[in-house]
């Protein structure tokens, strides 16, 4: 696995041609996820989810090495940018309250600090 900046194809539009390559690769050549991934410049975990949408598995996380992908540094590194990125979001949404405490739940603001924590 590489590092997240390798994989620049991740939101991509998927033509024919493609999932054609990562259905042979996947039911053919025996490919795991990180292997297809890396091949397409995508996440492995775009090539499981995309394998459960072509039915070529019943659940993402069945795919072949999602559980070794589920323990790299690589699945940690976008699931922390994930969180970031939401709880980002969620504090520009306040900010932009005129009085964010008559409007907003406490327990909202309380996760946007906790995660802000956790990734700072």
């Amino acid at each position: 696995m590489n590092a997240p900046e390798y994989y620049h194809r991740q939101k991509a539009v998927w033509d024919e041609n493609e999932l054609q390559t990562v259905k042979d690769e996947y039911e053919n050549k025996k490919m795991n996820i990180s292997e297809i991934a890396d091949a397409h410049f995508r996440t492995p975990g775009s090539i499981s989810y995309k394998l459960k949408k072509m039915e070529l598995i019943t659940h993402h996380t069945l795919a072949r090495g999602y559980q070794e992908y589920k323990q790299s540094k690589l699945y940690k590194t976008i699931v922390a940018r994930g969180k970031l990125e939401d709880a980002q979001k969620k504090l520009k949404y306040v900010e932009t309250m005129s009085n964010p405490f008559d409007e907003t739940p406490l327990s909202v603001l309380k996760e946007i600090r906790d995660l802000l924590k956790k990734l700072v």
